[in-house]
């Protein structure tokens, strides 16, 4: 990534608010794995679970952007991949081969040969797999990694935002704008993600971390609209949300407040919070590590430790994994980011070399003939 490139992330506070959300998470994980029971806001949201919401916020306004900036389906997906892939990659063989074996109680054979090992990997393909056998069976909660299951969620919504922009759709944001209401109206209203909570039920969290992934994502096509006229967004939006928590409405007044309130915070350049990633971006690798960094303390400790302290321990920890996996990984992997002027499509590469190749050989079939007929042979 060149210094060009640099000087525009650091030049607002995503960054910041990434690395912020990655520890909501992991501060909101801390207490179900020690059997604590966690304050969220009554009938809403727990602290990790805000945290996600920003999360997909922050991802529907930025890939939106990536994909306006670059239209190009496969750069645009090389560009995906790399920022996801290569970081998980090596956090599931980490986890898989060498935490796996360290903490499993089965014989290493045994473990290895467990299909449940093989079906780990299957994270890999996006594929939700959070257990390895014998592997934390004397915590409260057996799963290795349970964060990472927002993963396959986040590159579903990278593919269809290509698909509505390979179709045109985006083209259209009105058009953007109106399917996000029709979701959003059959999340809140119709499924009534309010009233099922209150009843007991599941929360459709896959339709709902999307439901902020498009509202981020129009946010970036209507933002010089919102930026012209921020205060009186601002007070519409104030005004609609007062009025569906005075309804019981929590969380489709959560879903008008969240996304503006954090791209409007994402965008602004304050002095010491845009400077937040000068020294990396580990915002994605606390994101894959904590679980299995607290999930592994709590076992060698055998959850004895202070909350505070077990929390401390984790964070610090967590953010360890989380530098060597940017500078060694996925800094790196960065680097391999196609642009419009260093990448061709392989068969138009193909295409190119083969046409040069025929070019080539032509040059020399009309060298050689001439050579022929001008040599002792060809005069005679």
């Amino acid at each position: 990534m060149n210094s060009a490139v640099n000087a525009v992330r650091h030049h607002n506070h995503f960054d910041f608010l990434r690395i912020v959300a990655a520890y909501m998470v992991l501060c909101s994980h801390q207490f179900p794995l020690t059997g604590r029971i966690e304050w969220v806001i009554p009938q809403y949201q727990s602290l990790g679970g805000i945290g996600l919401l920003i999360f997909f916020s922050i991802s529907g306004f930025l890939v939106a952007e990536s994909w306006q900036r670059d239209p190009h389906v496969i750069r645009f997906a090389l560009r995906r991949m790399l920022r996801v892939w290569p970081g998980l990659a090596v956090a599931v063989a980490l986890a898989a081969c060498v935490l796996g074996p360290l903490m499993t109680t089965l014989p290493l054979g045994q473990y290895f040969a467990n299909p449940i090992t093989a079906h780990y990997f299957g994270i890999l393909k996006f594929i939700d797999a959070e257990y390895l056998p014998g592997v934390f069976d004397s915590n409260s909660n057996h799963a290795v990694n349970g964060s990472l299951w927002t993963l396959p969620v986040e590159v579903r919504w990278y593919v269809i935002l290509a698909i509505l922009g390979l179709l045109q759709v985006l083209r259209w944001r009105v058009v953007l704008l109106l399917g996000t209401l029709v979701m959003a109206v059959h999340y809140f209203g119709i499924f009534d993600v309010q009233r099922v909570i209150a009843e007991g039920g599941k929360r459709g969290w896959k339709e709902e971390l999307g439901i902020f992934f498009l509202a981020g994502a129009c946010l970036h096509y209507f933002r010089a609209e919102w930026e012209r006229n921020r205060f009186v967004v601002a007070i519409v939006i104030t005004a609609i949300a007062v009025l569906l928590f005075s309804i019981g409405q929590k969380h489709a007044a959560f879903w008008l407040i969240i996304p503006f309130v954090t791209l409007n915070f994402g965008l602004a350049s304050w002095p010491g919070i845009r400077r937040t990633a000068r020294f990396g971006d580990f915002s994605y690798g606390v994101y894959i590590y904590a679980f299995p960094v607290q999930q592994t303390i709590i076992a060698l400790t055998s959850n004895t430790l202070p909350f505070a302290l077990g929390l401390a321990a984790s964070a610090l920890t967590t953010f360890a994994f989380a530098f060597l996996s940017w500078h060694c990984v996925e800094k790196q992997a960065l680097k391999l980011k196609p642009s419009r002027s260093n990448f061709v499509i392989p068969w138009r590469r193909l295409r190119a070399r083969d046409t040069a190749r025929a070019e080539d050989g032509l040059f020399h079939i009309a060298v050689g003939a001439n050579d022929e007929k001008h040599s002792p042979a060809g005069g005679r």
